[in-house]
């Protein structure tokens, strides 16, 4: 449906595009162009016919889907459209793609919920609303998809910043599934005037994951610990593997075994625990980052 729409705003575009600089799509005439509405409200004319009528190329997707898809597709044309502005920008259609994959639309917060549950599959799940069968059926309720995914303590930490609004979901070459949360943040200017100069001192540590003491010309203002109790947990859990791994490498050597898959299996393990331990830092990153403007 995507595709087209793409289509028929390329047909179309010169009675489609809008604004100063004529780079935007209006939305309006879009839809008089794909899009039939029999029940309308007070004081607007209906529409019956339409010379591309959408509803009946494409029975099975509901509305609200439909509108999903128009804005995505009304999104990657104006994308095209400043790009194309820019100077010596080589912009290419979206319509001139040779990939035969779909193109993902963002699906928006009512049609879609993160849940929380406590299962071995997966901690997080991603709730979609699945009209596929219902909107032919003329069914209210529909059915409904869950998702099990994989979201680090930093991807928890971003989506906590603000209010999340919108989902895509899509695969890349390798066919490996990815899902892009959009999430909408306040940015307050937090900027004060006639504060007293000071200095910010860190020190990284092991049980205590990092402490900060804020220096003034007069005194110590405050000392601050930040604890990842999670990161040592699991950490020490991959140590421990480590080390096993390590002692019955050794054995196997001495004994004139052959050791590949155990060194192969350390290798595995090492790149684990690098990749927990990088994820917990941008974490705590953020949170000092965080506590920094806040002092500030």
């Amino acid at each position: 449906m995507i595709r087209a729409f793409l289509g028929v705003i390329e047909q179309h575009e010169d009675k489609l595009l809008t604004g100063k600089n004529r780079d935007r799509i209006h939305d309006g005439k879009l839809d008089k162009l794909t899009m039939t509405a029999i029940k309308v409200r007070p004081g607007y004319s209906r529409r019956l016919t339409v010379p591309h009528d959408f509803k009946v190329q494409f029975p099975k997707i509901s509305q609200n889907e439909m509108t999903e898809c128009r804005q995505t597709a009304v999104a990657l044309t104006e994308s095209y459209l400043k790009l194309k502005r820019k100077k010596g920008w080589n912009a290419s259609r979206p319509t001139s793609t040779n990939s035969s994959r779909r193109i993902p639309r963002w699906l928006f917060y009512q049609r879609f919920k993160l849940i929380e549950k406590k299962t071995s599959v997966s901690r997080w799940w991603l709730d979609i609303r699945d009209a596929l069968d219902s909107a032919p059926e003329k069914r209210f309720r529909h059915d409904r998809l869950s998702i099990p995914l994989k979201i680090s303590p930093f991807h928890l930490n971003q989506i906590n910043k603000g209010e999340v609004k919108a989902v895509q979901i899509f695969t890349d070459r390798k066919r490996k599934w990815w899902v892009i949360i959009a999430v909408r943040v306040a940015i307050i200017d937090s900027q004060q005037s006639g504060l007293p100069v000071a200095i910010l001192g860190i020190d990284l540590g092991i049980e205590k994951t990092a402490c900060s003491t804020l220096l003034t010309p007069e005194k110590t203002k405050e000392t601050r610990y930040f604890v990842q109790r999670e990161k040592i947990k699991v950490i020490k859990k991959y140590d421990r593997l480590v080390a096993d791994l390590q002692r019955e490498m050794h054995t196997r050597r001495n004994n004139g075994l052959s050791s590949d898959r155990v060194f192969e299996r350390l290798r595995r393990i090492h790149s684990k625990r690098e990749n927990v331990a990088r994820e917990y830092d941008r974490v705590l990153v953020r949170q000092i980052l965080d506590y920094i403007s806040e002092l500030s």
